[in-house]
């Protein structure tokens, strides 16, 4: 079979696939995954991908069994092809230049296949064991293209360039986004990330329709919608994420990876009424699949909890925590006993923040935090345990004003309860009372009272505080969440919850940059990033190497950014130089640059 006829049977398994009907895609590609390293690789990332639909444990196991079969196969393949063999079960290779594309497309596919690999590990929280791989990758992905550039008089496949394309692109963006302590993994060797550069030819790859087409495309809505924006107003982002899934929904109507985008598009744009709407056509879709789309109900739970309907979001995280395979079963607990205390249900609650640690899982590294956060709920107060984990997701910063507003009376009149507030005027644009009732409160503390209960009114306050600022900041009522912010730090020796003086400095940074104030943001910033050891760390970090990275662009006294910051952005800066001197359509430049880069 040539090389071209592999290519177009594979495409139509590729659109099977991304139009959710993964059992007819398989049918194509099972006859000749055993012999054939495309066919396994594309047979493998069937499940790779529903494996991200249903976040089931035994379709994760599934997905990794067929990459590392993938991974033998193409390995096997290249040994026969150098060995100047023809591989069983090909076609008689009776010119060179078929020879060079057979050894080409296999080293893509093993590529692929183990960069698939690190992915998988490190969303299992293998993250060094999938920084290896990432690295194994970038080594096969290096010589090929030496391969396309020594051999100048081959005529490559052009849907062969444009995996590798794709390939090179994707691990550039891969590497961007490792969390900075695993970073150093894969930089030993000398490689510096780029996320524009990665995205220039990923970008390349979905315009032009070939195999990696809609590979490409989730690539680009994952960065534009799922990764940190920073500092940064996201509309030009949002506005090329709603263009993609469009035209996407219109080639893949039953699609729900790109419904699940098309709701947090709408999401980020404060429109969770189409959010919802999404989630439910992408759970709608995936009737067909052996396994329920838990991910995707996930999601949904989400939506009815930023539309605080507490009761719909119930239903469906006990149907979620019911499930034995769901490997974020223990998250699912957790906002499952905090919408129980937002209907009232303090019973339900405490009992399934007790159970949480039967469901946390011991190769994950946020189970622990659950754990600890659940501890902290059962041993003082989970008034704000609703809105704290909504406020750690992001998901108060997607809120229409209306809905802003409505979860500003809530939280006031939950703070009221607790004694560390009190019900305010919304269009009061002061809270001296709220602050002057609290400092009034502390003085006149009772001596029989516990230190204890003194330590939880100061950290509901801190909560309190923390979440209001924040929605007031998303609704553009800066002042007054400056207000809320700063008398957190004015308390910060009396707070004992380590995460809430971090999250404090980060929303102060982002509410001095709206206020076009980048050294006080700056200053800000680093005393955030000067924080370690706390929960829910990690996704604040990633934030902080972006702001720090658009603070130091946009001439706010960047001597006093750290080092790694600096690197990467030197690196960064070499790299689109390099990249400008050459035609961004051009193979042979991708190559050039990608020599160049890596020498």
């Amino acid at each position: 079979m040539s090389l071209q006829m592999i290519s177009r049977e594979v495409l139509d398994a590729i659109d099977l696939i991304w139009n959710n009907k993964f059992d007819a895609a398989e049918l194509i590609l099972i006859s000749k995954s055993n012999k054939i390293p495309r066919y396994c690789l594309h047979y493998a990332e069937s499940a790779f991908l529903r494996s991200f639909i249903t976040a089931n444990e035994n379709d994760t196991e599934a997905a990794m069994k067929r990459l590392k079969e993938t991974r033998e196969l193409a390995e096997n393949t290249i040994k026969i092809l150098e060995a100047n063999k023809t591989p069983p079960n090909f076609e008689t290779i009776t010119t060179k230049e078929q020879f060079k594309n057979h050894l080409l497309d296999s080293k893509i596919v093993l590529a692929d296949a183990s960069y698939m690999i690190s992915v998988l590990q490190i969303t299992r929280d293998h993250k060094f064991k999938g920084c290896l791989n990432l690295r194994k990758s970038w080594k096969i992905f290096e010589e090929a293209l030496k391969q396309v550039k020594d051999d100048k008089n081959i005529h490559y496949d052009e849907g062969l360039l444009e995996c590798l394309h794709f390939g090179a692109g994707f691990f550039f963006f891969a590497i961007s986004i490792i969390p900075q302590k695993f970073l150093k993994i894969v930089e030993f060797v000398g490689f510096k990330a780029d996320r524009d550069l990665g995205l220039n030819y990923i970008k390349e790859c979905s315009q032009k329709g070939g195999i990696r087409a809609p590979f490409a495309t989730m690539v680009i809505l994952f960065n534009n919608l799922l990764l940190p924006r920073g500092l940064y107003n996201p509309v030009h982002q949002l506005k090329e994420a709603e263009e993609l899934i469009v035209t996407n929904l219109q080639k893949y109507p039953n699609g729900s990876l790109f419904q699940v985008m098309a709701s947090h598009c709408y999401r980020k744009q404060c429109k969770i009424d189409l959010g919802l709407e999404c989630m439910l056509k992408a759970i709608s879709n995936c009737q067909q699949l052996s396994r329920a789309p838990l991910i995707y109900k996930y999601e949904l739970a989400n939506c009815y909890c930023m539309l605080l309907n507490w009761d719909e979001a119930i239903k469906i995280f006990e149907e979620l925590v019911a499930e034995e395979s769901f490997q974020i079963r223990a998250l699912c607990a957790l906002q499952l006993a905090s919408c129980y205390v937002q209907v009232g249900k303090k019973k339900e609650a405490m009992e399934m923040f007790s159970k949480i640690k039967i469901y946390s899982k011991k190769a994950s590294s946020i189970d622990p935090i659950i754990q600890r956060q659940s501890m902290r709920y059962l041993n003082g107060s989970s008034d704000f345990s609703a809105f704290e984990i909504m406020y750690i997701r992001r998901d108060l910063a997607k809120m229409e004003r209306g809905m802003a507003e409505k979860s500003l009376a809530s939280l006031d009149e939950i703070a009221y309860r607790l004694s560390v507030g009190e019900k305010l005027n919304l269009t009061n644009s002061s809270s001296n009372s709220a602050s002057n009732l609290f400092k009034s409160l502390l003085k006149k503390k009772d001596e029989s009272q516990h230190e204890k209960n003194m330590e939880q009114l100061v950290n509901d306050r801190s909560a309190y505080l923390l979440i209001k600022g924040s929605i007031l900041k998303g609704i553009d009522r800066i002042d007054e969440a400056l207000h809320c912010l700063d008398e957190i730090v004015q308390m910060q020796n009396q707070i004992t919850e380590k995460f809430y003086l971090p999250y404090c400095y980060y929303e102060l940074s982002e509410c001095y940059f709206q206020k076009k104030n980048s050294i006080k943001s700056l200053e800000c910033i680093h005393k955030c990033n000067n924080y370690s050891n706390y929960d829910w760390e990690d996704p604040l970090k990633v934030r902080i190497r972006v702001t720090l990275d658009q603070l130091k662009k946009d001439g706010a006294s960047g001597a006093d950014l750290n080092t790694d910051d600096d690197d990467c952005l030197n690196a960064s800066g070499e790299m689109q130089s390099a990249l400008s001197h050459s035609s961004s359509n051009s193979d042979q430049s991708l190559v050039d640059n990608m020599e160049n880069l890596t020498a």
